[in-house]
């Protein structure tokens, strides 16, 4: 059956009201778009469970997710709402079970893309080094010795521990200071999370400042609140 002319400029359309907190137009424009593609169409139950949870919570979310994961297995976002879905109900082994759906998902979408060309990877390493140099004293010096690593996703061993398989960056080791534990230092800059979040240039290279900075405020002790204070969340 061939998709309808205008669903995905509906789907669009509900998702920009969510993110702006208007229901009522979320709700309107989510009606137009079940109208032409029915209320079990994978994309439109997705957005009837975004906006559900945007609603009610996560458990409102849940059941419609677990529907849309029966109608499309492969819907790597559903996947992934899903895992949030059940780390808020501390179902941790079930969160980590979607999540290593989407990873595998995210990373085929990424090859059926052709995401990552060698001209955008080269992109984000050079912004980065720009940041790097950028910094002003005595900030570039303790940094100095801390590597900056550029890896495509998280790792499977990672994502089973816990870790977000679509975060932007990590910090990983002791912090500045910190004698007491033994273990490597680096960030990591995972590139082709950071290609599908934002596809526009502009946008991609202000995030990765952004992800940058943020990591590099772990290794100085930085809390997630202090992040978010200084507008690096």
């Amino acid at each position: 059956m061939a998709r309808p002319a205008n669903l995905d400029e509906l789907l669009d359309e509900v998702e920009a009201h969510l993110e702006r907190d208007e229901l009522e137009n979320a709700r309107v424009a989510l009606a137009k778009a079940q109208a032409l593609a029915g209320v079990d169409d994978p994309d439109t139950l997705y957005a009837e469970a975004c906006l559900a949870w945007q609603e009610t919570g996560p458990a409102a979310a849940a059941p419609l997710l677990t529907r849309v994961l029966t109608l499309d297995p492969g819907h790597a976002d559903a996947h992934y709402a899903r895992a949030r879905a059940a780390e808020e109900d501390g179902q941790h082994a079930l969160a980590i079970e979607h999540d290593l759906h989407v990873l595998r998902l995210d990373a085929r979408q990424a090859r059926e893309s052709r995401l990552a060309t060698p001209a955008r990877l080269e992109r984000i390493e050079q912004v980065a080094y720009e940041v790097l140099h950028g910094l002003p004293e005595p900030f570039a010096e303790r940094l100095a010795h801390v590597p900056v690593v550029l890896e495509a996703r998280p790792t499977p061993d990672l994502v089973r521990s816990g870790f977000d398989p679509r975060a932007l960056g990590l910090f990983e080791g002791p912090t500045h200071g910190d004698t007491s534990t033994v273990a490597p230092t680096r960030i990591v800059l995972y590139t082709h999370n950071l290609l599908a979040d934002f596809p526009e240039q502009a946008e991609l290279e202000s995030e990765i400042e952004i992800t940058l900075l943020h990591e590099i405020g772990h290794f100085f002790g930085l809390e997630e609140a202090d992040m978010e204070r200084l507008g690096l969340d």
